[in-house]
């Protein structure tokens, strides 16, 4: 039984397999530290739109987390609320110039008008078609139902929960997550050997 395990026992099942149940006891344990620091940090240095954007990613954070944890640094709720506390610190001081955010900022944009698609309702960048264009053709086809889900029908305009993105495909939040993260690096480098920079 996995409740019965140390949280360092946990991040290495997490690491070694993807161990689902073990992600899942340890976003069980710690979810109230994250909530916390949030609420400590966030209110001061975000707006509400972020505050509720990195709420809605705490079991992805969690998760990420649990694969860069070191036992031998510090307890893994100490290395949770070090990290929550950097996202929130440096969140209204990324780099708006950052090509590959300036262009999901594009996406959230386009929720706003349900009645368009995305290149019929804005003036969307080269690298951003090209992006869009990717997605559209990659040999997983999940990939395009991944995207389209967290990015264009959360409600309000919000990006949509993993957890919702999870049922749609009858995956694990987890899968949804590695999926997603593998296509933005692959994305990312295809676009990179175009010499075309985002």
């Amino acid at each position: 039984m996995v409740n019965n395990l140390t949280d360092s026992d946990l991040t290495a099942l997490i690491r070694e397999d993807n161990n689902e149940n073990a992600l899942n006891e340890l976003i069980s344990r710690h979810s109230g530290i994250y909530v916390d620091m949030l609420k400590k940090f966030g209110s001061n240095c975000l707006t509400k739109t972020q505050v509720h954007d990195i709420l809605g990613d705490k079991d992805y954070v969690i998760y990420k987390a649990a694969l860069e944890y070191d036992e031998s640094r510090a307890k893994f709720s100490t290395h949770l609320a070090n990290k929550t506390k950097y996202m929130c610190l440096t969140q209204k001081t990324k780099n708006k110039n950052n090509r590959i955010s300036s262009n999901f900022d594009e996406i959230e944009f386009c929720q706003k008008d349900k009645s368009h698609t995305p290149d019929e309702s804005c003036n969307l960048s080269d690298s951003f078609s090209r992006i869009i264009n990717i997605i559209e053709k990659h040999k997983d086809s999940r990939l395009k139902i991944i995207f389209n889900e967290r990015y264009f029908c959360g409600k309000r305009g919000k990006l949509k929960p993993w957890k919702d993105i999870a049922n749609i495909l009858n995956l694990s939040a987890q899968g949804c997550i590695n999926i997603h993260d593998k296509a933005i690096l692959e994305i990312s480098q295809k676009i990179d050997n175009e010499k075309i920079k985002f």
